[in-house]
């Protein structure tokens, strides 16, 4: 079962199976918050294992409401509920957190906002390629 924490350790999170995709998302918001991968795991296999986060909810660039849940201690965002319709019932777990970072040597499958993607970054080689209304590019 992957396990992950903030930076503190105060907050604890564990989820089971396999994410549901792996993504690089380009909005503001995510650039902010460190442009790190997120994997969708479904709400059903996840799970708060330790210490309660606080909440912050707020209008996202695609104009859904998403809740980022962070540790009030040391400011680390774990994970984030809501945003787009397709991602009701799953939880966007913020890959950096989660503690066996060996997932990561594998690149994500999809990139989003690939419009606002710096030039310094290239394209992720095999990944779909999504702009910010969820729609596939070349």
């Amino acid at each position: 079962m992957p396990t992950g924490s903030c930076l503190c350790g105060g907050i604890q999170i564990a989820y089971e199976g396999d994410p549901v995709f792996r993504a690089i998302c380009y909005c503001h918001d995510d650039r902010k918050m460190a442009n790190m991968q997120v994997f969708q795991v479904p709400k059903s296999s996840f799970s708060v294992t330790k210490g309660q986060p606080k909440t912050y909810t707020k209008v996202s660039d695609h104009g859904n409401e998403i809740t980022n849940h962070f540790c009030a201690t040391c400011g680390t965002t774990l994970y984030r509920s809501g945003g787009a319709e397709v991602n009701h019932d799953n939880i966007g777990i913020r890959a950096g957190v989660l503690d066996d970072q060996s997932i990561l040597d594998n690149p994500p499958a999809i990139e989003v906002y690939v419009e606002r993607r710096p030039p310094w970054v290239k394209r992720v080689e095999g990944a779909i390629q999504l702009n910010g209304k969820y729609e596939v590019v070349s």
